[in-house]
Parts: C-alpha cells; structure tokens; sequence
C-alpha cells in the first residue's frame, strides 16, 4: 500500500489568499482561482465580485488540465500545438490557455522536460485577464503554497 501526501484546504487558501490579494490591486479586471488535488477535483475556489461564469469556468478548467497532465497549461498546449494535435484529443474538457499550474514541491520538476517528474500535489489556475497575467497570479499562488508548506 502506498501513503502519499495530499493537498488539504489550509494549503489550498495560502495560494487563494496571495492571488487575490495581488489581483485586488486591479479590481476593474476581476478574475476567479480554483485549486485543485491531483486527481483534477476542486479544494477552494473563489471570485471576485464582478467576475463572470466563463472566468469560474476557464479557471476549473485550466487548473484541472495541469492537474491532470502534470504541465502547466501553456506548455502542455505549446508541446501539443507543435505536433499538430489537438489538446482535447488527450483529455476531455482540457484546455492549452495560459494559467493553470501544476503543484510540485519546490527543486522538482513538473513533467516540463519528460520523465522523472516530482509528485503532482494538484494544480492552481486562474482567468480573467491575459493568459500572461492570468499565468503570473498562478504562479505567485504556487510559489505562495510552495513556501508555506514545504519553506
């Protein structure tokens, strides 16, 4: 039997809290997160008031595509694009838009570069602005998440 850590709520609103605190900065252009585990199921999610339907869904959807794949979002779109393949052709529901993160523990890696990927905790995503800036709230809630649990 295998024993594996997982991600857990109070892990989960660490990267929630840090996203929003910066995308607050900028309330004209509101944005929705989602954190999920592993296995592409959400753990928190939250929005900022004036953020539409379309921005919780991208969110869910960008997260549990880098969950799921163990890539980030634009990488993983990037990696298919290149080989003429369509990002839904793999999972359902997936998506290749910049802002979904994969969880890893910081020094390993999250299947960027091929085999030997560290453990994919879940992924963090976040939509409403560009998918630079969406990608850039992301990664502050990883990083974030990073150093609150592991330090």
């Amino acid at each position: 039997m295998f024993a594996r850590e997982i991600l857990g709520l109070k892990e989960a609103r660490v990267a929630v809290d840090a996203i929003l605190e910066e995308a607050s900065k900028d309330p004209a252009q509101p944005i929705s997160v989602v954190v999920v585990d592993g296995h592409g199921e959400v753990v928190c999610a939250a929005r900022m008031d004036g953020a539409g339907p379309m921005f919780n869904y991208m969110a869910f959807k960008k997260a549990r595509s880098s969950a799921t794949t163990g890539k980030n979002t634009r990488s993983w779109g990037d990696f298919l694009g290149k080989r003429n393949y369509a990002v839904s052709d793999f999972v359902p529901e997936a998506t290749g838009i910049p802002g979904g993160i994969a969880i890893v523990k910081p020094g390993e890696s999250s299947g960027e570069a091929g085999p030997g990927q560290g453990i994919i905790y879940g992924a963090i995503a976040v939509s409403g602005r560009t998918g630079n800036e969406d990608e850039a709230l992301s990664m502050l809630g990883l990083k974030a998440l990073q150093k609150a649990v592991w330090g």
